[in-house]
């Protein structure tokens, strides 16, 4: 049955993490644990995941939405072609609708805008 960790953090809370087999404290608070812990960190960043690829691609330019349109279609055909990993796909296709939200706050606060100063003309005419 799992248990919360006994560690009780500077703030007076107690430690969220369950505690290990046999232990009181979670993997980050267990002294016998700190080798365990220190080589799961290690393999963590040498993994896959975190090494620079190689991947020979031309830079996205984008200016406006429309861009963002372009962009996605590029990403998309590059994995379909294999030049692109999924995984980064799947980070660009979250930016590019970032991108997209952007563009779109932005063409409301203009719009915005110009109904702002059309009501403050109407008001000062009166």
């Amino acid at each position: 049955m799992n248990k919360q960790c006994h560690y009780m953090k500077t703030n007076g809370k107690q430690c969220g993490s369950y505690a290990v087999d046999n232990s009181f404290f979670c993997i980050n608070h267990e002294p016998a644990m700190k080798e365990v812990k220190e080589i799961a960190v290690q393999k963590g960043g040498a993994s896959e995941g975190y090494q620079k690829l190689n991947l020979d691609l031309s830079p996205l330019t984008i200016h406006k939405a429309s861009d963002v349109t372009t962009a996605t279609v590029q990403v998309m055909n590059e994995v379909r072609s294999g030049i692109l990993p999924p995984k980064i796909a799947t980070t660009l296709g979250y930016l590019l609708g970032i991108a997209l939200k952007a563009f779109e706050v932005a063409e409301l606060e203009e719009k915005m805008e110009v109904v702002d100063r059309l009501i403050l003309e109407r008001k000062t005419k009166r």
